[in-house]
């Protein structure tokens, strides 16, 4: 898998560097000293290890090209935010993917413990067999809270796939226009691809610019 480049539409400011970026951003590694800046803010780096897919019989699904839900499926991949229900009946709202294993996934009750409280529960880490997964939503009307639903059911496939760089690690970012505060930004899938979402005293939000790879 090449490296993954982000294009953000808007001028952001590194807080560790102290350097404005315009335009396309490299891996965190490469943009970051990683043990002086980036894992001041979070642990993440892009190591091997599996990646979830979710993909309609009779077809194929490549990680490295999957960024959007399709009609064939789509990937999962830790360190990203998703909104997947299970087995046992619980829904998890943006939760984050802690690990993937051979044939198991691990998943938070929210994005993170101010979160948590924000919302009234509890911050928790849950672990499902990878065929727990029933039903998975993808939001694609922000302002009305539509989300479109994909149930995974027996005609699709769920497996696991080892890739060299397995996770999807968040951006740390400083927000100019909000006194240079610096946010740790997940990757949150949605119908559209994937959006970066942050959290401000519990309460998670969007960045409202798009986000893509090459």
């Amino acid at each position: 898998m090449k490296a993954l480049k982000l294009k953000i539409i808007l001028i952001l400011l590194f807080v560790a560097s102290g350097i404005g970026i315009n335009g396309q951003f490299k891996t965190v590694e490469d943009s970051l000293d990683y043990e002086l800046h980036y894992k001041k803010y979070y642990d993440c780096k892009y190591e091997p290890g599996y990646v979830l897919i979710i993909q309609k019989k009779g077809k194929i699904i490549d990680p490295a090209k999957s960024w959007k839900p399709t009609k064939e499926g789509f990937a999962i991949r830790m360190e990203a935010i998703y909104d997947l229900e299970f087995n046992d009946g619980k829904l998890y709202r943006s939760g984050v993917i802690k690990n993937i294993t051979k044939d198991s996934l691990t998943i938070s009750s929210t994005m993170n413990e101010n979160c948590a409280k924000y919302e009234g529960i509890k911050y928790e880490l849950f672990t499902y067999s990878i065929k727990d997964i029933v039903i998975a939503r993808f939001i694609n009307d922000r302002s009305l809270g539509i989300f479109s639903k994909k149930k995974i059911n027996d005609a699709y496939e769920v497996f696991t796939m080892k890739v060299d760089k397995a996770k999807l690690c968040p951006a740390v970012l400083t927000f100019p226009k909000r006194n240079n505060e610096v946010k740790v930004c997940h990757y949150y899938l949605t119908d559209q691809g994937y959006d970066i979402l942050f959290e401000t005293n519990g309460f998670l939000d969007y960045m409202q610019y798009p986000v893509y790879w090459q």
